[in-house]
């Protein structure tokens, strides 16, 4: 239990983009910082898994609104390789055959969010 803790605070403290700054000022903070770790790996395993699977109809727009949730409450609350990697995620789905346009814009609106946020860094 430990070793976990010291892991998310390594993680928390190093190399996360931008966090939302006001959820220092929430009590519970560090609950709420490891519980938004936990569920940015729960979107992340989840997400790969669909597309692992091939089975987007059920699950792919439900866990692209929660990364979506996610990044509304917690800000960019991950690392700039994982930041790269969900872009690599979405522009995998799109080079699927015979994607729904439900799914091409989900696509569209990932990638959207995803990258403007990398042209507000620079």
């Amino acid at each position: 239990m430990n070793n976990n803790k010291q892991n998310i605070e390594k993680i928390s403290k190093d190399n996360l983009q931008k966090p939302n700054v006001y959820n220092k000022f929430l009590p519970f903070y560090e609950t709420i910082e490891q519980q938004s770790f936990e569920s940015f790996k729960e979107i992340c395993e989840n997400l790969s898994r669909i597309i692992q699977l091939r089975e987007l109809r059920p699950g792919f727009p439900l866990w692209s609104s929660k990364l979506q949730q996610f990044i509304s409450l917690y800000g960019f609350c991950f690392t700039k390789i994982d930041h790269i990697k969900l872009i690599h995620l979405y522009l995998s789905v799109l080079s699927i055959n015979d994607l729904d346009f439900s799914h091409v814009k989900t696509c569209f609106d990932m990638i959207y969010d995803l990258l403007r946020f990398e042209l507000i860094l620079k």
